[in-house]
């Protein structure tokens, strides 16, 4: 069976198909612009939203940033501002009259630089120096010192309420350049004293 097509009487009207796709286009054209608008108030919506959101940023007096490094059985930790660099330690010239934790001074790239032993600045047994030892370069405005470690660990933050005082074994000079330990026996020092002590400082003139 052929299907019944109605048919058309006259002439088509041109004019008025123009006008309905003009019409067409205006309706999508204006759909358009209102998803940009609503694309806008979300994004603005959510901007609001993360302005209302309290910072996570803590007080930068209460972090520090620590190195932490190993000699003998004990962990110490120093201010990563104050470190320079840690190298191996490859050369050192005894002084004589020195104070026994002066171990000696070492070159470094022409550079002459004291080592302090921590372990007898803080009464720790000796085991002598081995092939592993590390000096953890130390200074304010420029590199100053040295001290001496078997191991360079890693880099943390630490909160100051979490520093304890120093526990009563630890005394003698040591102990004033002390800035405190942590639960976990981390014993922290105290850079700035550690670098404005004449006794650790040679003239290297």
């Amino acid at each position: 069976m052929t299907p019944h097509v109605p048919s058309r009487k006259g002439p088509i009207d041109w004019e008025a198909a123009r006008r309905r796709l003009a019409e067409a286009e205006r309706a999508i054209s204006s759909a358009d612009e209102l998803s940009a608008d609503r694309a806008r108030e979300v994004l603005e919506s959510r901007a609001r939203d993360l302005a209302r959101v309290p910072p996570q940023a803590e007080a930068a007096e209460n972090v520090v940033e620590l190195l932490c490094f190993r000699l003998a059985r004990e962990r110490y930790a120093l201010e990563a501002r104050y470190v320079y660099e840690v190298f191996r330690l490859s050369a050192l010239t005894a002084l004589p009259h020195a104070p026994a934790f002066l171990m000696g001074i070492t070159n470094l790239r022409g550079e002459i630089y004291p080592i302090i032993d921590l372990r007898l600045l803080f009464g720790v047994p000796v085991q002598g120096v081995s092939d592993l030892s590390r000096v953890v370069l130390i200074g304010a405005d420029q590199p100053e010192l040295g001290l001496l470690a078997d191991e360079a660990q890693a880099v943390i933050t630490l909160h100051e309420p979490e520093l304890l005082e120093p526990p009563d074994s630890v005394a003698g000079i040591g102990r004033d350049f002390l800035r405190g330990v942590t639960a976990d026996a981390l014993i922290v020092l105290d850079g700035e004293r550690l670098l404005q002590n004449e006794q650790l400082i040679i003239n290297k003139d």
